[in-house]
């Protein structure tokens, strides 16, 4: 009887088997919501795009499992058997996908910060670049690498000064030999992370103004002096042996 029971089951595998090249097997049923005839290239295309993994079911008064799950119909035997062949497939691709995108954005985020002209790139009054102006811009056309090559300004949410400093730069642009002519050039809302360096010298002197005079030299240097004195003469009176 144990010789009959595992030649069944070794027929039921074959046959199982050799149904996953040609059509449904016993264990791929038919889905009566599928369009497609059992078998068919849109049938098997259909199933393939079934999730893996258990179904989320309700069974007496609880949901098993407990955390969030398909309930879509299982997938076929042939196709849980390739998703467990291929594992982790095709979702590490999915998750190393999502990381680069990520890792990218943050990227061209910081190099959109690094392309921008600020506040204290312009003078106050005509909105012209004043000279940290000229040399950071100088640098955005000649060493920023061309993939990232833009110029961005930051906005004084004011339309007439914002035009005055889109055209300053625009006149710098086209004075420079070595610049392209298409590089673009767009006014942004943001605000600039850093200090002028006036402005960080002014405050570097006036915490350098708030220091006390040094109290050292209110000490008397003569009592020190005239003790080492008195030491050196009484070791120079004792007796030699």
């Amino acid at each position: 009887m144990r010789k009959i029971g595992l030649l069944q089951f070794g027929l039921l595998l074959l046959v199982t088997c050799s149904g996953c090249m040609t059509g449904p097997t016993l264990f791929e049923r038919d889905d009566p919501r599928s369009r497609h005839e059992p078998g068919s290239d849109g049938w098997w295309a259909e199933k393939a795009a079934l999730p893996p993994g258990v179904r989320q079911k309700y069974k007496k008064g609880k949901i098993w499992p407990v955390s969030p799950r398909s309930t879509q119909e299982p997938q076929q035997f042939s196709h849980t058997y390739h998703s467990a062949h291929y594992w982790p497939l095709p979702y590490v691709c999915q998750d190393r996908q999502y990381f680069h995108a990520t890792m990218e954005q943050q990227v061209s985020l910081g190099w959109r910060e690094e392309t921008t002209l600020y506040d204290r790139h312009f003078e106050s009054n005509s909105q012209q670049l004043n000279r940290a102006g000229q040399l950071h811009l100088d640098y955005l056309l000649h060493v920023i690498p061309p993939e990232r090559r833009a110029v961005f300004i930051q906005s004084t949410y004011d339309s007439a000064m914002d035009v005055m400093r889109t055209e300053a730069v625009h006149a710098a642009i086209a004075q420079s030999s070595a610049a392209d002519a298409g590089i673009n050039v767009e006014v942004r809302d943001c605000q600039q992370l850093s200090r002028p360096a006036a402005e960080v010298e002014r405050i570097n002197t006036r915490y350098m103004s708030t220091f006390p005079a040094p109290r050292l030299g209110s000490v008397s240097s003569g009592s020190g002096g005239g003790g080492g004195g008195q030491q050196s003469g009484a070791a120079s009176s004792a007796p030699s042996r």
